[in-house]
């Protein structure tokens, strides 16, 4: 298990390319599969169009604008012979009377030798013009009346016609004579069109439901990172700066919600387009297809270049990022203080220099991206200048049709967008795997035992035996191990019976508030026993025992919202008429009743807009609300005026009646009243009695009583 969250720690050494994170990741889409898949069908449809429109294009090019198609005329013998040399299922033939025609195209003349290539050339069997094939009718007929030597009649309504001829014609007749060909254009132009917006559609389509899906999942992954936060142990909180896990719960997860809503589906459709464009240029022609490619070996040697770097400053510009959002996080927290004590240049000083280090690593992301895509971009320009060069050749030659050409340009183009786009989609992978392996790290960290399996119980009656119990919040692996400086808490022993009334004093780190963080089970302990109703602490479930257990802190946490809000925690079994009657119990009701709004009076973050009494006397309030069978004062009633200490008194009598209770407190005179007082010494019980029997003994609670009182 990753344990990797140390205070000053921030760096994840797995590689970034782990299956089993891609497992984990996959486990968050299985819900919505059926999404995914049909996002799938929407890509994989939206890439046959795009790489069957410019087949569209080629055809409309070479079929009906710019023919290639050449006349080889042979007589009898001579058509024999080519006959008995070629595939005839290659070519197309018409037969006139004595003479075999044969149409050539630049496809089907590699099949023929060069040397009779040559020969027919020599003995002008070839034509050297192209010939455009037109069904014709009176009016093409009249129109090309004067050219009837040169015009061949192949078939029933079938000529060729030179394109030398159409060139000489007027614009009017060449309509005329084209039409059927206009009308064909117009036919792929609409396709064209129709292909276009129905590809549009299917991309809109597959944004939207890749959207849903990525945020569902995202959303998921996010729910249930909050809840192992919930569930860690609460010295997880106290070695990691909050700062730090808002990063793995915000950005991180942001990055993940990149990748699989514009990163994983679009790498993979891309990956598929390029292989699939690739093989579709070996068939159009294989010979310019390998000249083309003659870059890419070069662009595929940059990107596993462009790869090993990036994946090392993405890690550190995450690590960064965490290191300037737990700073902001402390700072604004302590903003107070910082002014107080005039530390605003320090701290400036302080945030700038991690700034700074962020800066600078996003600099180095920076130039690497700007170096990689102004690279691909100048390898697909010399792929273009080597195609248009080859290309141009072969076309003079008739090797090469106008509309392959255009169709090559054009999926080089689409060959080199994917190529060029993967840098970007590249820094998406990467920034997603870097938040994929913090937030899994995270989910790692072994949660609390909440001991669901223990029996429910509904309530506990508030007897407390602590047996030679012995804490440290040093962990080490074997209990041999652990030093006497290590402990904290040492052979401590006492009980608590239900209803009776405990203070705990002692000096500024002698474990007060560790025995009580151990009664609500917040730390583990090393050695000796803690029994709740003669039950061991460890068979209780902790959701049980915190349910029957108050506590109120000298710092009070309150949340935003309202009062009633923080009075109910979101119970909605607890009525407002409950609510009402518990607040005139424990004093709340006279300042409640002097808000504008009374118990819906806004509470900003932590109750800054209130006084420390009054957020005191709410914190009795919600203690009360829930009826606890236990209750834990830890030093509440430090740092207030007398009045509200009077009012607070009062709430504190009433809520300790018929309550087993335990106090924290440096103010002696807080807790004369009290069945017994205990005082720890580093980390022991040195004394035990009442009030009066104490002082009588002039021990250590003596003279700390002394101190506060000569």
């Amino acid at each position: 298990m990753s344990q990797n969250f140390g205070m000053q720690a921030d760096e994840i050494l797995g590689k970034i390319y782990d299956k089993k994170l891609y497992v984990r990741l996959l486990r968050y889409l299985k819900p919505y599969l059926g999404w995914v898949g049909f996002a799938v069908v929407l890509l994989t449809i939206s890439a046959c169009l795009e790489i069957y429109m410019p087949l569209l294009t080629k055809n409309a090019m070479d079929n009906h604008i710019v023919s290639d198609k050449r006349i080889l005329t042979l007589n009898t013998d001579e058509y024999a012979h080519f006959e008995a040399m070629q595939k005839m299922s290659r070519f197309k033939t018409y037969q006139v009377a004595e003479k075999n025609y044969i149409v050539l195209t630049t496809k089907n003349s590699r099949f023929i030798p060069k040397e009779d290539m040559a020969l027919y050339e020599e003995n002008k069997l070839i034509s050297k013009d192209k010939y455009v094939f037109i069904e014709s009718n009176d009016d093409i007929n009249s129109i090309l009346s004067e050219y009837q030597d040169e015009v061949i009649k192949l078939e029933q309504g079938l000529i060729a016609v030179p394109s030398s001829i159409l060139a000489k014609l007027n614009i009017d007749d060449k309509l005329v004579v084209r039409k059927d060909s206009m009308n064909k254009i117009v036919l792929y132009g609409l396709a064209f069109l129709i292909f276009t917006l129905i590809k549009a559609v299917i991309q809109f389509l597959q944004l939207v439901i890749t959207t849903i899906f990525s945020q569902k999942a995202t959303n998921d992954l996010r729910s249930d990172l909050f809840h192992h936060l919930q569930k860690l142990p609460v010295s997880f909180f106290d070695k990691n700066p909050v700062g730090r896990l808002v990063t793995r719960t915000t950005n991180d997860v942001r990055a993940l919600d990149e990748m699989l809503s514009d990163g994983v589906l679009t790498i993979i459709q891309d990956a598929a387009m390029v292989i699939a464009i690739i093989v579709l240029m070996l068939f159009l022609h294989w010979r310019l297809a390998l000249v083309s490619f003659i870059v890419l070996p070069f662009v595929i040697q940059l990107i596993r270049v462009y790869k090993n770097k990036t994946r090392v400053t993405y890690r550190e510009v995450r690590k960064r990022l965490a290191a300037v959002n737990a700073t902001l996080a402390e700072h604004i927290s302590g903003m107070k203080i910082i002014q107080i004590f005039n530390q605003s240049k320090n701290k400036r000083q302080e945030f700038a220099d991690t700034n700074q280090s962020y800066f600078s690593e996003s600099m180095r992301q920076l130039k690497l991206f700007a170096m990689f895509r102004p690279t691909i971009r100048m390898g697909r320009q010399v792929a273009i200048a080597i195609v248009l060069w080859y290309a141009g050749g072969q076309i003079l030659q008739n090797t090469l049709t106008i509309g392959v050409f255009m169709a090559f340009m054009t999926y080089l183009e689409k060959l080199y967008d994917p190529i060029s786009e993967f840098s970007e989609k590249f820094n998406i992978l990467q920034g997603a795997m870097a938040g994929a392996e913090r937030i899994f790290d995270l989910m790692d960290y072994e949660e609390a035992d909440y001991r669901e399996d223990a029996e429910i119980i509904n309530g506990i009656d508030g007897d407390i035996e602590f047996k030679n119990l012995y804490l440290s919040y040093v962990l080490r692996k074997n209990e041999e191990d652990y030093k006497d400086e290590d402990f904290v808490l040492k052979n401590i022993s006492f009980k608590v019976k239900a209803g009776e009334k405990i203070a705990l004093v002692g000096h500024t780190g002698s474990g007060k508030t560790s025995i009580v963080n151990l009664i609500l089970g917040m730390y583990p302990y090393q050695k000796g026993e803690i029994l709740i109703d003669n039950k061991p602490l460890e068979q209780y479930r902790l959701e049980d025992l915190r349910s029957r257990i108050g506590m109120v802190q000298q710092d009070v946490f309150l949340f935003s919202g309202t009062i009633r809000d923080n009075i109910a925690l979101n119970n909605h079994k607890i009525t407002d008429e409950e609510i009402e009657r518990i607040c005139e119990y424990v004093n709340v009701m006279p300042f409640i009743k002097k808000m504008k709004d009374g118990f819906d009076e806004p509470v900003m973050e932590r109750g800054s807009t209130l006084s420390v009494g009054q957020r005191q006397l709410i914190s009795f309030a919600r203690v009360l609300a829930y009826d606890p069978s236990i209750f834990i004062l830890d030093e509440a009633t430090a740092n207030i005026d007398t009045e509200t200490e009077i009012l607070i008194q009062d709430a504190l009598q009433k809520l300790m009646e018929k309550r087993t209770s335990l106090i924290i407190a440096h103010r002696l005179s807080t807790i004369q009243h009290v069945d017994r007082i205990l005082v720890l010494h580093k980390g022991e019980i040195v004394e035990e009695g009442s009030h009066q029997e104490l002082l009588k003994k002039e021990g250590l609670y003596y003279d700390l009583y002394r101190l506060q009182y000569a």
